[in-house]
Protein backbone atom coordinates (compact mmCIF):
# COMPACT_ATOMS: atom_id res chain seq x y z
CA UNK A 1 0.00 0.00 0.00
CA UNK A 2 1.14 3.35 -0.76
CA UNK A 3 2.12 5.65 1.94
CA UNK A 4 -0.40 8.30 0.82
CA UNK A 5 -3.24 5.87 1.33
CA UNK A 6 -3.01 5.34 4.63
CA UNK A 7 -1.39 8.49 6.25
CA UNK A 8 -4.17 11.17 5.95
CA UNK A 9 -5.77 9.49 8.90
CA UNK A 10 -6.64 10.49 12.84
CA UNK A 11 -2.75 10.48 13.19
CA UNK A 12 -2.07 13.08 10.27
CA UNK A 13 -4.39 15.02 11.80
CA UNK A 14 -2.94 15.42 15.30
CA UNK A 15 0.75 14.74 13.98
CA UNK A 16 0.57 17.69 11.10
CA UNK A 17 -2.54 19.94 11.82
CA UNK A 18 -1.22 20.45 15.85
CA UNK A 19 -1.28 24.51 14.67
CA UNK A 20 -4.73 23.55 13.24
CA UNK A 21 -6.60 26.51 14.44
CA UNK A 22 -3.68 28.54 13.15
CA UNK A 23 -4.29 27.40 9.86
CA UNK A 24 -7.75 27.98 9.88
CA UNK A 25 -7.39 31.33 10.48
CA UNK A 26 -4.92 31.71 7.54
CA UNK A 27 -7.75 30.70 4.97
CA UNK A 28 -9.58 34.01 4.31
CA UNK A 29 -6.04 35.87 3.65
CA UNK A 30 -5.13 32.67 1.46
CA UNK A 31 -8.67 32.66 -0.27
CA UNK A 32 -8.29 36.57 -1.07
CA UNK A 33 -4.69 35.95 -2.71
CA UNK A 34 -6.56 33.04 -4.99
CA UNK A 35 -9.09 34.81 -5.99
CA UNK A 36 -7.11 37.39 -6.60
CA UNK A 37 -3.95 35.60 -8.27
CA UNK A 38 -6.48 33.45 -10.62
CA UNK A 39 -9.07 36.96 -11.33
CA UNK A 40 -11.71 34.76 -10.02
CA UNK A 41 -15.00 36.31 -11.59
CA UNK A 42 -18.40 35.75 -9.17
CA UNK A 43 -20.28 32.59 -9.15
CA UNK A 44 -16.95 30.88 -10.98
CA UNK A 45 -16.69 27.11 -10.74
CA UNK A 46 -13.48 25.81 -8.76
CA UNK A 47 -11.92 22.59 -7.90
CA UNK A 48 -10.14 22.47 -4.73
CA UNK A 49 -7.25 18.97 -6.02
CA UNK A 50 -6.34 17.47 -2.68
CA UNK A 51 -9.34 19.48 -0.71
CA UNK A 52 -8.26 17.52 2.77
CA UNK A 53 -10.33 18.68 5.38
CA UNK A 54 -11.47 21.52 3.27
CA UNK A 55 -10.14 24.72 5.00
CA UNK A 56 -10.31 26.80 0.99
CA UNK A 57 -12.88 24.83 -0.23
CA UNK A 58 -15.36 26.18 2.54
CA UNK A 59 -13.92 29.37 2.37
CA UNK A 60 -14.19 29.94 -1.52
CA UNK A 61 -17.94 28.11 -1.06
CA UNK A 62 -18.81 31.05 1.48
CA UNK A 63 -18.00 33.47 -1.18
CA UNK A 64 -20.46 32.63 -3.46
CA UNK A 65 -18.32 30.30 -5.56
CA UNK A 66 -19.50 26.71 -7.31
CA UNK A 67 -16.74 24.73 -5.10
CA UNK A 68 -16.07 20.98 -5.85
CA UNK A 69 -13.38 18.97 -3.54
CA UNK A 70 -11.80 15.86 -3.92
CA UNK A 71 -9.47 13.77 -2.04
CA UNK A 72 -8.43 10.11 -1.68
CA UNK A 73 -8.62 10.36 2.44
CA UNK A 74 -12.50 9.42 3.22
CA UNK A 75 -11.66 10.32 6.87
CA UNK A 76 -10.69 14.05 5.92
CA UNK A 77 -13.37 13.81 3.58
CA UNK A 78 -15.85 13.38 6.15
CA UNK A 79 -14.29 16.05 8.29
CA UNK A 80 -14.90 18.19 5.42
CA UNK A 81 -18.49 17.06 4.92
CA UNK A 82 -19.34 18.05 8.33
CA UNK A 83 -18.28 21.38 8.68
CA UNK A 84 -19.57 22.43 5.09
CA UNK A 85 -23.21 21.08 7.15
CA UNK A 86 -22.05 23.29 9.93
CA UNK A 87 -21.55 26.24 8.02
CA UNK A 88 -24.29 26.06 5.84
CA UNK A 89 -22.27 26.28 2.30
CA UNK A 90 -22.71 23.34 -0.48
CA UNK A 91 -19.25 21.73 -1.91
CA UNK A 92 -19.33 18.80 -3.76
CA UNK A 93 -16.84 16.71 -2.34
CA UNK A 94 -15.93 13.34 -3.84
CA UNK A 95 -13.46 10.82 -3.30
CA UNK A 96 -10.66 10.08 -5.95
CA UNK A 97 -7.38 9.41 -7.02
CA UNK A 98 -5.77 12.98 -8.07
CA UNK A 99 -5.00 10.95 -11.16
CA UNK A 100 -8.72 10.43 -12.00
CA UNK A 101 -10.19 13.84 -12.14
CA UNK A 102 -13.99 12.99 -12.70
CA UNK A 103 -14.94 16.04 -14.89
CA UNK A 104 -14.05 17.26 -18.14
CA UNK A 105 -13.84 20.94 -19.30
CA UNK A 106 -16.05 22.16 -16.47
CA UNK A 107 -13.62 24.59 -13.85
CA UNK A 108 -12.86 27.75 -14.71
CA UNK A 109 -9.73 26.98 -11.72
CA UNK A 110 -8.21 24.45 -9.92
CA UNK A 111 -6.35 24.89 -6.97
CA UNK A 112 -3.52 22.13 -5.22
CA UNK A 113 -2.31 24.00 -2.00
CA UNK A 114 -0.65 23.16 0.83
CA UNK A 115 1.84 20.91 -0.22
CA UNK A 116 -0.14 18.01 -1.81
CA UNK A 117 1.71 17.08 -5.18
CA UNK A 118 4.59 15.12 -5.79
CA UNK A 119 3.13 11.93 -3.76
CA UNK A 120 3.34 10.09 -6.45
CA UNK A 121 5.58 7.29 -7.38
CA UNK A 122 7.10 8.54 -10.17
CA UNK A 123 7.18 11.52 -12.39
CA UNK A 124 5.25 10.29 -15.29
CA UNK A 125 2.64 9.69 -12.34
CA UNK A 126 2.57 13.29 -11.51
CA UNK A 127 2.28 14.36 -14.93
CA UNK A 128 -1.08 11.88 -14.91
CA UNK A 129 -2.48 14.55 -12.54
CA UNK A 130 -1.41 17.87 -13.88
CA UNK A 131 -2.96 16.28 -17.74
CA UNK A 132 -5.92 15.61 -16.12
CA UNK A 133 -6.12 19.33 -14.56
CA UNK A 134 -5.68 20.45 -18.17
CA UNK A 135 -8.70 18.36 -18.91
CA UNK A 136 -10.97 19.33 -16.37
CA UNK A 137 -10.18 23.39 -16.86
CA UNK A 138 -12.13 25.28 -19.25
CA UNK A 139 -10.44 27.18 -22.32
CA UNK A 140 -9.08 30.44 -20.39
CA UNK A 141 -9.05 28.27 -16.63
CA UNK A 142 -6.64 28.75 -14.67
CA UNK A 143 -4.51 26.37 -12.44
CA UNK A 144 -2.83 27.14 -9.22
CA UNK A 145 -0.51 24.86 -7.99
CA UNK A 146 1.40 25.75 -4.40
CA UNK A 147 4.49 23.59 -2.82
CA UNK A 148 6.84 24.40 -0.31
CA UNK A 149 10.20 25.96 -1.79
CA UNK A 150 13.01 23.20 -2.97
CA UNK A 151 15.88 25.86 -2.70
CA UNK A 152 14.98 27.04 0.69
CA UNK A 153 14.37 23.99 2.20
CA UNK A 154 17.82 22.63 1.63
CA UNK A 155 19.82 25.20 2.46
CA UNK A 156 17.93 24.52 5.46
CA UNK A 157 17.60 21.04 6.15
CA UNK A 158 17.73 18.72 9.28
CA UNK A 159 18.14 15.30 9.03
CA UNK A 160 16.82 15.77 13.13
CA UNK A 161 14.61 17.33 15.15
CA UNK A 162 12.14 17.57 17.81
CA UNK A 163 9.55 18.96 19.64
CA UNK A 164 6.94 19.36 22.10
CA UNK A 165 3.22 18.86 22.07
CA UNK A 166 0.35 18.50 24.84
CA UNK A 167 3.39 16.73 26.84
CA UNK A 168 3.96 14.71 23.94
CA UNK A 169 7.55 14.57 22.20
CA UNK A 170 7.44 14.83 18.37
CA UNK A 171 10.70 13.22 16.46
CA UNK A 172 11.40 14.27 13.05
CA UNK A 173 13.79 12.53 10.94
CA UNK A 174 14.91 12.97 7.26
CA UNK A 175 16.57 11.87 4.36
CA UNK A 176 17.48 13.54 1.30
CA UNK A 177 18.13 11.83 -1.96
CA UNK A 178 19.92 13.94 -4.72
CA UNK A 179 19.17 11.29 -7.13
CA UNK A 180 15.72 11.64 -7.03
CA UNK A 181 15.18 14.87 -5.61
CA UNK A 182 12.78 12.92 -2.85
CA UNK A 183 12.74 13.75 1.04
CA UNK A 184 11.60 10.94 2.94
CA UNK A 185 10.20 12.03 6.75
CA UNK A 186 9.43 9.66 9.30
CA UNK A 187 7.55 11.30 12.05
CA UNK A 188 7.31 9.26 16.15
CA UNK A 189 5.16 11.26 18.62
CA UNK A 190 6.53 9.66 22.07
CA UNK A 191 3.59 9.93 24.68
CA UNK A 192 3.86 10.52 28.46
CA UNK A 193 3.47 6.85 28.77
CA UNK A 194 6.63 5.45 26.47
CA UNK A 195 4.05 4.55 24.23
CA UNK A 196 5.05 5.47 20.35
CA UNK A 197 3.36 5.89 16.86
CA UNK A 198 4.67 6.97 13.65
CA UNK A 199 4.35 8.23 10.41
CA UNK A 200 6.25 8.09 7.25
CA UNK A 201 5.73 10.02 4.07
CA UNK A 202 7.68 10.79 0.92
CA UNK A 203 7.98 13.79 -1.15
CA UNK A 204 9.47 14.79 -4.35
CA UNK A 205 10.34 18.58 -4.17
CA UNK A 206 10.58 19.35 -8.02
CA UNK A 207 12.25 22.74 -9.00
CA UNK A 208 10.35 25.87 -10.14
CA UNK A 209 11.73 24.98 -14.28
CA UNK A 210 10.83 21.72 -13.75
CA UNK A 211 7.36 22.10 -12.83
CA UNK A 212 7.22 24.97 -15.42
CA UNK A 213 8.33 22.02 -17.88
CA UNK A 214 5.29 19.54 -16.63
CA UNK A 215 2.92 22.56 -17.41
CA UNK A 216 3.96 23.18 -20.28
CA UNK A 217 4.01 19.52 -21.51
CA UNK A 218 0.22 19.35 -20.18
CA UNK A 219 -0.71 22.20 -23.01
CA UNK A 220 -1.06 24.99 -19.77
CA UNK A 221 0.90 28.10 -19.90
CA UNK A 222 2.86 29.70 -16.79
CA UNK A 223 1.13 32.71 -15.84
CA UNK A 224 2.71 34.32 -12.80
CA UNK A 225 4.71 32.64 -10.05
CA UNK A 226 4.70 34.01 -6.27
CA UNK A 227 6.99 33.35 -3.16
CA UNK A 228 4.20 33.76 -0.59
CA UNK A 229 -0.09 34.49 -0.49
CA UNK A 230 0.70 37.92 -0.11
CA UNK A 231 1.85 38.13 -3.69
CA UNK A 232 5.61 38.28 -3.36
CA UNK A 233 7.49 37.32 -6.54
CA UNK A 234 8.83 33.90 -6.67
CA UNK A 235 12.42 33.98 -5.74
CA UNK A 236 14.76 31.11 -4.36
CA UNK A 237 14.68 31.96 -1.15
CA UNK A 238 10.85 32.77 -1.02
CA UNK A 239 8.91 30.36 1.76
CA UNK A 240 6.85 28.84 -1.10
CA UNK A 241 6.85 28.30 -4.98
CA UNK A 242 3.34 29.80 -6.16
CA UNK A 243 2.96 28.39 -9.88
CA UNK A 244 -0.03 29.54 -12.07
CA UNK A 245 -0.84 28.34 -15.04
CA UNK A 246 -3.49 28.93 -17.60
CA UNK A 247 -5.07 26.88 -20.26
CA UNK A 248 -5.27 28.42 -23.44
CA UNK A 249 -8.23 29.20 -25.68
CA UNK A 250 -8.64 26.29 -27.84
CA UNK A 251 -8.17 26.64 -31.37
CA UNK A 252 -11.38 26.72 -33.62
CA UNK A 253 -11.98 23.19 -35.93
Amino acid sequence: MAWYEEFFGEDYMWFWLRGGEEFDQRAPAECDFVVSALDLQPGARILDLCCGQGRHALELAKRGFRVAGIDLSEYLLGIARGRAEEAGVEVEFVRADMREIPWQGEFDAVVNLFTAFGYLESDEEDEKVVRGVARCLRPEGRFMLDLINRPRIMKQFQARDWDEHEQHIVLHEREWDETTARISCQTTLVAPTGDRRRLSHVLRMYAHAELVGMLGRAGLERVASYGNFEGAEYATESHRMIVVARKPEEASA
